[in-house]
């Protein structure tokens, strides 16, 4: 019989944002030879690679904290739902893979509640470390709107346009 780990909310979504990296990393790689493309995913990359250095740094100043009363969505299962989500989408990251499929993924996970969990969880601190954490990254509304101007620069389907003005 094998013991299951405690499941530790902050390393276990600090992985979904990394995964998230990788997929925009992957995008970035894929659209080498489109330099504006290539250094947006790449950004795109780097920003969710400091959320999940965030949520590492969070949960070593509330380390000896009491424990937190977690959300609801901030779950095992949630974080296992997310990571097959995510891997799939990594999976889809094939050189086959077009401008418009790219964002459409990209539009998915954007408007998924990992921004949410997010927030939630440099919360867990309360609201100093929360201010503190936020300083660090680059929220994700600030995201999102470099990924309307992406889109609205890059791609051409009239369906992810308008799923961009709903992010």
């Amino acid at each position: 019989m094998t013991v299951e780990e405690p499941f530790d909310p902050l390393l276990s979504f600090a992985e979904i944002e990394r995964l998230v990296a990788r997929i925009y990393f992957r995008f970035s790689h894929l659209f080498l030879a489109q330099l504006e493309q290539r250094d947006f995913w790449w950004e795109m990359g780097k920003e969710e690679e400091r959320h999940a250095e965030i949520l590492q740094a969070c949960r070593a100043l509330i380390e000896n904290f009491p424990e937190p009363v977690l959300d609801a969505s901030i779950s095992r299962d949630k974080a296992q739902q997310l990571s097959l989500r995510l891997n799939a989408f990594l999976a889809q990251g094939t050189a086959s893979l077009t401008v418009d499929e790219a964002f459409r993924i990209a539009v998915e996970i954007e408007s998924s509640e990992i921004d949410a969990i997010y927030s939630k969880l440099i919360h867990l601190g309360g609201e100093e470390v929360a201010r503190t954490m936020e300083n660090l990254g680059v929220p994700a509304s600030v995201q999102r709107h470099k990924l309307k101007a992406a889109l609205r620069r890059f791609c051409t389907s009239a369906e992810l346009l308008a799923a961009a003005e709903r992010l």
